[in-house]
């Protein structure tokens, strides 16, 4: 059941990325653009956890399950460029200035360079739980696949953490000043999913990523202008909106 469940997530992220695409296309919107990179490798770590239980433990699922690791420790804060990014295209002043957007991208730099040494000091191991056959980075005594297999602990996330606030605090804002919630309740969604116990051992952190790029896409969808560079026939009131648009 749970392989079926990351085939959804793996669909659900696809739907994003192509609306993301589409954003991008009709928008040039620089969050949009920004997105892509992260958002292909969340399709391609929910299909190599899905596949495992057809592939199995071996060379082939070992080297496949790496890029999903070099992009979550990479990419995933570039979140926090694109909240920046909204930001500015929601009309707030202070995030047209380039030193608060720069504030934004180096949060992202360097929380990059603190994650930056995992590419050559960790190793990722076989895990079994929930009918499920991947590599992960960390193994408790729930996910080992033999009684003798070593435990491995995993040290604090401390970029997505930063990530997630980030995203919580700038979709505050637009629920405060602009009426549009989306991008905070993504972003809590994604806390609470990695955070709790039940809902993490259940692996719906997964689906808390789907949230949290879901609520940063409809915010774009909701905020940026049409381009000159879009599809000329198209007017702008008909461009693809999220919910809170009127």
């Amino acid at each position: 059941m749970y392989n079926l469940m990351f085939l959804a997530f793996a669909a659900l992220q696809v739907a994003l990325f192509v609306w993301l695409l589409r954003l991008w296309r009709g928008t040039r919107s620089p969050a949009a653009a920004v997105l892509l990179v992260p958002q292909f490798f969340l399709i391609w770590d929910n299909l190599r956890v899905a596949s495992g239980v057809v592939l199995g433990h071996g060379p082939l699922l070992y080297w496949l399950s790496w890029p999903s690791f070099w992009a979550h420790w990479l990419f995933g804060c570039w979140l926090i460029i694109a909240s920046g990014s909204i930001l500015r295209l929601a009309g707030f002043d202070f995030a047209k200035q380039r030193r608060v957007m720069g504030a934004f991208c180096l949060t992202a730099v360097a929380l990059m360079v603190h994650d930056l040494p995992y590419l050559w000091t960790r190793d990722i191991y076989p895990v079994c739980e929930l009918g499920l056959i991947r590599y992960s980075g960390a193994v408790n005594e729930a996910s080992r696949c033999s009684a003798g297999q070593a435990l491995v602990t995993s040290d604090f996330p401390l970029a997505p953490v930063v990530t997630c606030l980030v995203v919580i605090g700038s979709g505050a804002l637009l629920w405060v000043r602009r009426g549009f919630p989306w991008m905070t309740l993504g972003g809590v969604a994604m806390l609470l999913t990695a955070a709790l116990p039940v809902l993490r051992d259940h692996k719906l952190d997964n689906f808390g990523e789907v949230l949290i790029v879901l609520g940063a896409t409809l915010a774009i969808a909701r905020f940026a202008p049409a381009s000159p560079r879009g599809d000329p026939t198209t007017p702008a009131d008909e461009r693809p909106r999220g919910p809170g648009s009127d």
